[in-house]
């Protein structure tokens, strides 16, 4: 288990629902025991339960605050939704409802989709009330996808405004998704109305998000159809139209149905970063793992960029010391060279400045790699591609032939990061790398984020390396636990 990234014992973190209040983040999430009938029935009977923090790292777990329901309920299963502060002083949860096993809750042999109502007055303790679930309108909708309500208030509307992941009555399959929308002025009798966005590209919008930064309003939500990523997109107003950025993502493949919330100052996104089958390297992604937040800031242009959690500096300034490294050069003009450190420990923060040769094609840190350089993983820098990727050696399990080894595949795809080099001043870089137990997680110049999973953790050697061209790299540091071990 990690230090940073925090996983419940009893379980693992799926969708994340923040709401701030008091200056704290409460973070309620999809408790998933992975308790299915299978091995592929995930958020088997997910309850709410809840997390609070007041930095990202340091955790409270309150434990379950919204249990399921009985197998005659609609929400045997609690899933995704949002929680807003009424104006009868009460604290309301709109959730999504689903019974995969009861036929009441079915048709044609699949389950509905409801939204389901709770109130509260301490966020703590929640009194459902079933006599406020409904379906959808299906007129409009399709009735299976339903889901994920975010409640807000529309300041221009006077009213609340409901979005969700939902479908259009008859559309695609593959890309008749869209954010429905229904409207209400009391929190209790909604109607369904035209979508509030519906760009017909995607399966889904799962966990639709919306908020507004300086003059910008931004919508987010998460897809797994085109690729497993968190988008977001901006306007300047709620009527959009909604534009995408060049980069219109906060991280890869690891950093899934991010939502956020504003405590103070400072906007956060939470998210998970789903384990690997078998806890293995070569296993396919599952549904659920680890809490992860990132910090969002607004760039000049509008465009929004993360950079990590004050809370992670945190755990690292009151508990961990500091080993400096002198600063170094590597070249090779033909080809790849590296340097190698040792002593990485399971986790710390690896600090470092790079700058690179305009000409060189690729650049990065390996990181938990044997004393050759030649297996581990690798966060590599790709110039000439505008990109950042992450990569490891072995890519699979050896094959019968030698060229089984999936060189057909460069790198990760589903981790690659669009990165612009133009931007940089004189080709240099500050990165900053977590590393936590099987997690590890990159931030560039305080504006970009790849989070990645990392099983093997028993290689204790680290360094920098570049092919075909020259690095320099200074203001190397890693901060560690400090438990009387000694630097190698």
């Amino acid at each position: 288990m990690g230090q940073i990234f925090y996983r419940p014992k009893d379980g693992w973190v799926g969708d994340t629902i923040p709401f701030a209040h008091d200056g704290k983040f409460y973070i309620f999430y999809l408790h998933d025991e992975r308790k299915g009938n299978t091995q592929d029935e995930y958020g088997y009977r997910t309850s709410w339960n809840l997390l609070i923090t007041e930095d990202g790292v340091n955790i409270k777990d309150c434990g379950i605050v919204l249990p399921v329901g009985e197998y005659e309920d609609a929400d045997y299963a609690c899933y995704t939704g949002s929680v807003i502060e009424g104006n009868d002083g009460k604290f309301h949860m709109f959730y999504t409802a689903q019974n995969n096993y009861n036929p009441k809750y079915h048709r044609d042999g699949r389950p509905l989709q409801y939204v389901a109502h709770a109130v509260s007055e301490d966020l703590i303790h929640w009194d459902k009330l079933p006599e406020l679930t409904f379906g959808a309108d299906e007129s409009i909708y399709e009735p299976f996808d339903w889901r994920d309500p975010y409640v807000f208030f529309n300041e221009e509307e006077k009213c609340f405004d409901m979005l969700l992941a939902a479908r259009l009555k008859g559309a695609s399959e593959k890309n008749g998704g869209c954010v429905g929308l229904c409207r209400s002025y009391d929190l209790v009798n909604w109607k369904a109305m035209s979508p509030f966005y519906n760009p017909k590209s995607y399966m889904t919008h799962e966990c639709p998000d919306l908020f507004k930064m300086g003059n910008k309003w931004y919508l987010i939500y998460s897809t797994f159809s085109e690729k497993f990523v968190t988008h977001y997109r901006m306007a300047d107003s709620l009527k959009g139209p909604w534009v995408a950025p060049i980069e219109d993502t906060f991280d890869g493949r690891a950093f899934y149905a991010a939502k956020t919330a504003k405590a103070g100052e400072k906007r956060v996104a939470f998210a998970w970063v789903p384990t690997k089958r078998d806890d293995s390297d070569f296993g396919q992604y599952e549904w659920g793992g680890d809490f992860i937040a990132h910090e969002i800031n607004q760039k000049e242009n509008g465009n929004l960029c993360v950079k990590p959690v004050s809370g992670i500096f945190n755990v690292f300034g009151n508990e961990m010391k500091s080993v400096d490294i002198n600063p170094i050069e590597i070249q090779n003009n033909e080809g790849e060279a590296f340097y190698v450190i040792g002593g990485m420990k399971s986790t710390c923060m690896i600090e470092a400045k790079i700058e690179y040769d305009s000409n060189t094609r690729s650049f990065g840190i390996g990181l938990r790699q044997d004393n050759s350089f030649s297996n581990g993983y690798y966060l590599r820098f790709e110039p000439f591609y505008n990109r950042v990727v992450a990569d490891m050696w072995p890519r699979c399990i050896q094959g019968v032939n030698q060229w089984y080894v999936d060189g057909d595949k460069p790198f990760m795809v589903e981790l690659e990061r669009p990165f612009d080099y133009r931007s940089l001043e004189n080709n240099k870089v500050d990165i900053r790398v977590i590393a936590d137990d099987t997690i590890l997680c990159l931030y560039v110049n305080d504006i970009m984020a790849l989070t990645m999973r990392a099983y093997n953790n028993e290689r204790p050697f680290w360094g920098f390396f570049v092919n075909d061209g020259s690095i320099k790299v200074s203001d190397i540091c890693m901060y560690h636990i400090c438990k009387g071990e000694n630097y190698v």
